[in-house]
């Protein structure tokens, strides 16, 4: 596969790791209780991307470091006789925060083996975000082929955080990929306006953010902006995926969220072929 992709073999070792407690989750009676989002969820989308983490939205448990740790290890015990062989003894905790979003939330560092290879994972649960709409069970697709079908953020959801995330950042913003993954996923999924209005109101809500239309929140962005992206679109190898002018990306992003933070989406739908709002 990496020789297929010219990815990294460490790459693909991480994310069969990823999936191999993933599939455990499937299986344990604590599956009901996280919900998938980030970078691995969004191969259920098509959009699969290069993670070193996996992270869950948890539901009926508190923010207890070590219950946490506990029930994650319990978890990751399971034997479903991938060759995956991870050491639940060195699991080790921390609390995570990001004072700009007031996220807060606990990693949990796995050591894990793979035949003679060893590859370190992270799992990141956070406590207390609202969903909207209501999780829904998807089918993750692996890399050697199959499906785990486990909870996840809706698409909608996916799309309001980052959204959100880029409008409460403003032109201080570094995070690319977020730009990167709502560009490809209005590219590639229709979405119904009133849902993704609500999404966002629910984000924002959480977060006491203010909701301002894109173009607002980034101008300027692009002169300030320019120089690293095009440094990390090139490192990432991403001339394919995303324009080589982060003004231009904007501009496409704005046509898409601008009617949704503006309201004028409800009762539409967007055409990720057309670009726009019918």
């Amino acid at each position: 596969l990496a020789k297929q992709s010219g990815r990294p073999v460490d790459e693909y070792l991480t994310l069969y790791a990823l999936e191999g407690f993933l599939n455990r989750l499937s299986q344990s009676p604590r599956r009901e209780e996280f919900v998938l989002k980030g970078g691995v969820l969004l191969a259920a989308f098509d959009q699969r991307r290069p993670t070193r983490d996996v992270d869950f939205a948890v539901i009926g448990l508190d923010n207890d470091v070590d219950n946490i740790l506990s029930i994650l290890r319990e978890v990751a015990a399971a034997d479903v006789g991938d060759g995956l062989d991870i050491d639940i003894g060195q699991a080790a905790a921390e609390v995570i925060r990001e004072d700009s979003t007031g996220y807060t939330g606990v990693r949990v560092s796995f050591p894990a083996a793979l035949a003679s290879a060893k590859v370190n994972f992270n799992v990141d649960v956070n406590v207390g975000d609202p969903i909207t709409p209501k999780p829904e069970v998807i089918a993750v697709p692996r890399i050697l082929g199959g499906t785990i079908q486990i909870l996840g953020y809706p698409v909608e959801m996916v799309i309001a955080e980052k959204l959100v995330t880029a409008i409460e950042r403003g032109t201080a913003n570094t995070r690319w990929r977020d730009f990167v993954d709502m560009y490809r996923l209005s590219n590639s999924h229709s979405m119904a306006g009133n849902v993704l209005i609500e999404s966002c109101d629910t984000v924002a809500t959480y977060r006491g953010a203010t909701l301002v239309p894109l173009g607002a929140a980034l101008e300027g962005f692009g002169e300030i902006a320019q120089a690293r992206w095009f440094a990390w679109r090139n490192k990432q190898k991403l001339q394919a995926e995303a324009p080589e002018n982060i003004s231009e990306l904007i501009r496409a992003l704005e046509v898409f969220a601008d009617p949704v933070l503006l309201r004028s989406a409800a009762g539409r739908l967007w055409n990720p072929s057309e670009r726009e709002w019918q």
